[in-house]
Parts: C-alpha cells; sequence; structure tokens
C-alpha cells in the first residue's frame, strides 16, 4: 500500500490486555449450576463461539480462576445485535434482571458446595 499511495507507514504495536482464560472446572461449574436451576427468567444457557475479547477482566481470571460469561441482551424484535462497545449497541434491559439473578445463583451455588 505504501508503494501505491507514495508514503511510507510505520507500524508500532503495544501489547494490551492480556487472553481472557476461563478456568474449565469453573466454566462446567457455572453452566451447570444456571443449566440446573428454576427460574423463570433464565431461560437457557449455551456455549458461545471461541473469540478473543479483549477485556480487563483478564488481569482478574490471571490471578483467579474464574468464568466470564455473557448474558444475552438483544432487544426484542431485533436481528443484527452490536457488541457494547459499538456505537450502535443496545439492550434489553430486561436482561439486567437475567444477570444479577444470573450471578446471585452462581455466587450461592459455589459457597453453598463450601
Amino acid at each position: 500500500m505504501e508503494a501505491l499511495f507514495g508514503v511510507t507507514c510505520e507500524l508500532t504495536y503495544t501489547p494490551d490486555y492480556p487472553p481472557l482464560y476461563n478456568d474449565p472446572e469453573l466454566t462446567t461449574f457455572v453452566a451447570d449450576t444456571l443449566n440446573g436451576i428454576q427460574d423463570k427468567d433464565i431461560k437457557e444457557v449455551k456455549e458461545f463461539p471461541k473469540m478473543s475479547p479483549s477485556d480487563d477482566f483478564a488481569y482478574y481470571l490471571e490471578k483467579i480462576p474464574g468464568s466470564y460469561f455473557f448474558i444475552g441482551c438483544t432487544p426484542k424484535g431485533v436481528k443484527e445485535s452490536y457488541f457494547n462497545h459499538h456505537p450502535k449497541f443496545d439492550m434489553d434491559e430486561d436482561s439486567i434482571l437475567v444477570a444479577a439473578k444470573s450471578v446471585g445463583h452462581v455466587v450461592c451455588g459455589y459457597l453453598d458446595q463450601e
């Protein structure tokens, strides 16, 4: 491209967030917990395709095993949704209750096993 446009380019790469790694045992626990509860607001648990998210939560997961998971929040009637840092991101605010309940069920389930 430099020759085509008669310019010189310089690339500066700055390492940023580390890879986000979910602990397999805890991730299984989270999925099993949410699949095993009877809660009318939590309708489905499914595996999301692997991706390389860049999130500051990765710093926590370097120090303490954990599991980062998504809560579906696409507004009703929307077919094409955008991820949270996109300018067109929108969410169904009912998903806030689902997120709170999901985290609550996982934390309580984790504490109950001790």
